[in-house]
């Protein structure tokens, strides 16, 4: 074993071989995203107000220099994860000019659903005044690039336009005084509108991976089947996000995932990451981004990076960050983008996606 690697590290590595020397996946999908749209519920807030709220045994300025965030924005007493997502789409199905009757599917990807059952996204579909049949996605971090490749092929098979929303309200599971995840972790949604389109740019490729071993690295514990709630787990505080390794090696893990993914999506176009426009990764934190700039070899500048603003929203991130970018004036006709995330459990993913209109 190279000495600079873990053993986890090494796993990855032997999976990126396979995936190299394996059947190309689908290429030019005639998929194109039709609209996009991002919502942040209430005010910001700054490191000072969180400290202030929670007690938090740090700095401003520590917050600030090891997670790379100024500020992120929590949902009101009101709100539920379904609210912060229908308000997502509704801006999305208003940048395409498609109306809800003419979505076919919504596909509701995220780690905080309203409840344990049903599925949050049958309140999305209630709020927008839709009819089409829905579902939710859970893979994490990862939810939402799961829920484009599904969504994807739902398009391939047939159907005309389907809903891929990212939405979390994470800052409910969070234990008090825990100085590591509680800056980080925030509320907010994204969605894109996948449409068919039969042009030669669109989505291009998309590489998934999973990994069942790692599943207690980064864990709520408590309230499923495997632990359901009881005032001893409420007790006990497993109702929310626990590290089951020191977060290095989750820093590790995601660099080394979203790195090897996004040369892999090029690769399987012919090109390489250098050739690429734009990286839009997962908003982990600062550190993680900033490790992903480095491991890639690019500038920064070719980064969409939402951290400072928005925080961490987990199965946000992704939508999020491609719809502030977009709206910014930043994505071209021909650009090249990756969008590249990973997350608990283990998963990640890649996509590479060409601006249609060149």
């Amino acid at each position: 074993m190279n000495p600079g690697r873990t053993a986890a590290t090494e796993d990855l590595l032997t999976w990126s071989g396979e995936l190299m020397t394996r059947r190309q996946s689908r290429s030019q999908w005639g998929v194109a995203f039709a609209g996009s749209g991002g919502y942040l519920p209430g005010r910001g807030i700054t490191n000072d107000d969180l400290l202030a709220r929670t007690g938090l045994a740090t700095t401003s300025q520590w917050v600030r220099e090891h997670t790379g965030i100024e500020q992120r924005h929590y949902a009101d007493a009101g709100q539920a994860t379904s609210d912060l997502a229908a308000e997502a789409v509704r801006r999305a199905l208003a940048d395409s000019g498609v109306d809800i009757l003419e979505v076919s599917r919504i596909l509701l990807c995220t780690t905080t659903g309203d409840w344990t059952s049903p599925a949050a996204a049958n309140r999305v579909q209630y709020l927008l005044g839709g009819q089409c049949p829905v579902l939710d996605i859970q893979t994490a971090c990862a939810s939402w690039i799961f829920g484009l490749d599904l969504g994807a092929r739902m398009i391939v098979s047939g159907l005309d336009n389907v809903v891929v929303v990212g939405a979390d309200v994470k800052s409910r599971f969070l234990r008090r005084g825990d100085f590591r995840l509680g800056p980080v972790m925030a509320d907010g949604a994204g969605a894109v509108l996948l449409s068919a389109y039969d042009g030669p740019d669109g989505l291009q490729q998309l590489e998934l991976y999973s990994d069942g071993s790692k599943t207690a690295n980064l864990i709520t514990p408590a309230g499923g089947s495997a632990l359901p709630a009881s005032a001893e787990t409420v007790a006990a505080d497993l109702h929310t996000v626990q590290l089951g390794v020191p977060g290095g090696v989750i820093k590790e893990h995601a660099v080394f995932a979203m790195a090897r993914l996004t040369e892999q999506v090029c690769a399987q176009q012919g090109i390489t990451p250098a050739e690429v426009d734009w990286i839009v990764p997962h908003q982990a934190n600062g550190a993680i981004v900033t490790a992903l700039v480095r491991e890639l070899d690019l500038p920064a500048e070719r980064f969409v990076n939402t951290i400072a603003h928005s925080g961490n929203t987990v199965a946000a991130t992704l939508p999020y960050a491609y719809d502030f970018a977009a709206r910014s004036g930043r994505f071209r006709p021909g650009d090249r983008i990756v969008l590249t995330t990973a997350g608990a459990g283990y998963s990640a993913g890649a996509a590479l996606y060409v601006v249609p209109g060149a």
